[in-house]
C-alpha cells in the first residue's frame, strides 16, 4: 500500500487510522443477519397463523402477511384476496359479496 502522505514519519497516526474497516456484520443495521432475525420473527408469527386459516378451509394468497390476515379479516373474500378492506368499505363489500357472490362472505 502506497503512503497516503509521503511527508510524514513512517507509523504515524493518520497512516494507521486510514487503514481501519469494519466488516458489516459488526454494524447491525447494515448486516443481513438483522434482516434475516426480521423476517424469521414475522413467520413464527404468519405460519401457524397460516394453517390456522387452511384448517378453517381458507385459502391465504400467501403466507407472508397470514397473521395481519387472520386477525382483520371479516370476510372469506379479504382472505383468499389478501386484502383488508377499510371499515366504511366493509359494509358495500359484504352486499356485494352477498348478492353477487355469496361463498364468499
Amino acid at each position: 500500500m502506497a503512503h497516503p502522505n509521503p511527508g510524514c514519519v513512517s507509523g504515524c497516526f493518520g497512516c494507521k487510522a486510514s487503514s481501519i474497516s469494519f466488516a458489516p456484520s459488526a454494524m447491525a443495521t447494515r448486516s443481513l443477519a438483522a434482516g434475516y432475525k426480521a423476517t424469521e420473527k414475522q413467520q413464527e408469527k404468519d405460519l401457524p397463523a397460516y394453517k390456522r386459516l387452511r384448517e378453517d378451509g381458507l385459502q391465504p394468497k400467501s403466507t407472508k402477511g397470514a397473521a395481519e390476515i387472520e386477525a382483520q379479516a371479516t370476510t372469506r373474500f379479504e382472505v383468499t384476496s389478501g386484502q383488508i378492506f377499510r371499515s366504511e368499505d366493509k359494509s358495500t363489500l359484504k352486499a356485494a359479496l352477498t348478492e353477487y357472490a355469496p361463498d364468499l362472505t
